[in-house]
């Protein structure tokens, strides 16, 4: 009893560690947690809206899964998210419904870093037996670049925690061939596809590594082990029909099946090649580090880097590197039999998870690159090129950044232990402990600037529509016709009205969208009336954003427009909290009331 309540002790201890350091990596987000989230200078995520609608939508008895708020008069199908995710789906309406949106929200966020640190302490704790180290892995790992990236734009990529938890898994199956571990293990491949079906994808190459690896390194337990993980993805595999045989029956082998747009099952092939990792993706430091960022400005969208702040923020930090080369280095020596007397030799099992990881390392590496290498003019093809062909609905390969970073941290970990043991002292060895710890989150450090939006106060034109009783549908211009503006569908959660943007490429609401681009034309204004639009909202700002000639001359033909009659100005705000990014600030906003007849498109 007394072993368990040490244990027990322990794991609270270490969970108030994560909180205190989630804390402060993340400190200007607690303070503003119920009006800001974490992001950008903008969001394209629809989450934050998607709280505020299932909490809307259950105050007024609406189907949340067939929402007509946006893409009016034509919709979008919700119901889907709860036939792919049940179990995030369920979380998230139980969050909305008893929080507020930006609570909801933040929640997912804190709780990714603070579950990814325990899950990777586990982990390491589990391999090492050291809880130092362990500590520092899950350090590196809760707060790499790549997790912070994605909580400021992705937020369903920000549910890291259970890659580590899945490892744990298989390791743990290696050692104990049983029932309980192979149950234990289709759990963990359950949590990993309950939140993001990339890191499902992920996880099941990472199988096929893990069992590439035994076959080498152990054979034999390989046969054993072959049929436990066949048996436990069978099981895993099992449970994800039936939860998502209604997602199947109705949208897959229906006759006339609803097409999932949004979920789209082939991507363009181009998009391999700009998030996919470059050479400088892992070596340079996040661009948003407040010293070091400027590292890597200079770099962003070259070749040599990537396109995107947010895809190739996968800085693994030169602290974890060092020490993952002497983990490697003492486990390369080790092999040769070249250990000294200061070093002792690497057990059998500690050697078979070095070597794991470092295999793990190189094959999660090779799976990040682009589909091919152009070297001199002749192509060498990537494992991207070849998955691509099976799988065409996966395109983000830099994405296997995480999978890096998980085998880095492994490694930094067992280079810090093997640093470690060169002292008696405790009170050294947590000295030293605590300084690499330092090291680490001051690499991945990555505010001032905040990375918050404050979304406590928007634009003064949508607390006036609020106000309008006899407008039920707006639009909204220029006209998010080519992808979805979410600062759009964000509005609408003040002013309450319905809305024809947020439109899906590839939906028939869509389509009508391409028709009525040009708002200057009165056929544009006639479809709209059709639509069931009263008011139009021009931002000016918006149309001289894009440097385009055929925007701003549409934007200035506007107001010649017979099927439209203005209405109101609203001049430009800014932000009223200073170094807070916020979505107040706005230039101009027109609005015009349409008075021309309605005429239906011919789609």
């Amino acid at each position: 009893m007394k072993i368990r309540n040490y244990k027990a002790l322990g794991l609270i201890a270490i969970t108030i560690l994560f909180v205190v350091l989630t804390f402060a990596m993340t400190y200007p987000l607690f303070f503003t947690v119920n009006k800001s989230i974490a992001g950008f200078a903008s969001t394209d995520e629809p989450s934050v809206w998607y709280f505020w609608w299932l909490k809307y939508a259950h105050t007024n008895n609406i189907n949340h899964g067939d929402c007509r708020y946006i893409s009016y008069p034509f919709g979008q199908d919700y119901a889907v998210l709860d036939q792919l995710y049940p179990l995030w789906s369920g979380f998230k309406r139980v969050m909305a419904i008893t929080t507020n949106q930006c609570f909801a929200y933040n929640s997912e966020v804190i709780l990714s870093f603070i579950l990814s640190g325990l899950c990777m302490y586990g982990l390491m704790r589990f391999i090492s037996g050291n809880f130092r180290v362990a500590v520092f892995s899950g350090i590196i790992y809760a707060f790499s670049p790549y997790h912070f990236a994605r909580a400021w734009q992705h937020i369903g990529l920000t549910h890291i925690q259970w890659i580590p938890l899945y490892v744990y898994a298989l390791l743990k199956m290696k050692k104990d061939v049983n029932l309980r571990t192979t149950i234990f293990l289709s759990l963990a491949l359950f949590l990993v596809a309950s939140f993001d079906y990339y890191y499902l994808y992920f996880m099941l190459l990472v199988t096929v590594f893990f069992w590439m690896y035994c076959l080498i390194a152990d054979k034999k337990n390989s046969k054993k082990l072959t049929l436990r993980i066949i048996l436990s993805m069978a099981l895993t595999g099992s449970v994800m029909a039936i939860i998502l045989w209604p997602f199947i029956k109705t949208r897959v082998l229906a006759p006339q099946a609803k097409a999932v747009s949004v979920w789209s099952l082939r991507r363009p092939f181009e998009d391999l090649f700009s998030q996919s990792a470059r050479p400088l993706s892992y070596l340079l430091p996040s661009p948003e580090h407040p010293f070091l960022g400027g590292l890597a400005k200079g770099f962003v969208g070259t070749d040599i880097y990537g396109m995107s702040l947010t895809e190739h923020a996968l800085y693994l930090g030169w602290v974890p590197l060092v020490l993952a080369f002497v983990a490697f280095r003492r486990w390369s020596r080790n092999r040769k039999k070249l250990t000294t007397s200061r070093e002792p030799q690497i057990t059998d099992k500690k050697g078979f998870y070095i070597g794991f990881f470092v295999f793990l390392a190189v094959m999660a590496w090779f799976f990040s690159q682009p589909p091919w290498w152009n070297i001199f003019g002749f192509k060498l093809y990537m494992p991207s090129f070849f998955l691509y062909k099976i799988l065409p609905m996966f395109r983000a390969y830099c994405r296997f950044g995480i999978v890096v970073m998980l085998a880095v941290a492994v490694l930094a970990g067992f280079g810090l232990n093997f640093i470690l043991e060169r002292f008696k002292s405790q009170k050294t060895k947590l000295a030293l402990t605590a300084l690499f710890c330092g090291l680490v989150l001051f690499e991945f450090w990555n505010w001032p600037p905040y990375k918050v939006i404050d979304l406590s106060k928007v634009p003064a034109v949508y607390y006036w529509l609020k106000e309008q009783p006899q407008v039920e549908v707006i639009a909204e211009y220029p006209l998010d016709a080519d992808s979805p503006n979410e600062l759009f569908k964000f509005f609408q959660t003040v002013h309450e009205k319905k809305i024809i943007n947020g439109t899906i490429p590839g939906t028939y609401a869509n389509k009508v969208a391409q028709t009525i681009r040009k708002l200057s034309e009165y056929d544009t204004v006639k479809t709209l009336k059709w639509m069931g639009v009263k008011y139009v909202l021009v931002h000016k700002d918006d149309y001289l954003k894009t440097d385009l000639v055929e925007d701003r001359e549409d934007m200035e033909r506007i107001p010649q427009n017979q099927g439209l009659k203005f209405v109101k100005s609203f001049p430009p705000q800014e932000c009223s909290r200073k170094g807070v990014m916020c979505i107040q600030a706005t230039g101009q906003i027109d609005v015009y009331e349409i008075v021309a007849p309605a005429l239906e498109p011919n789609i």
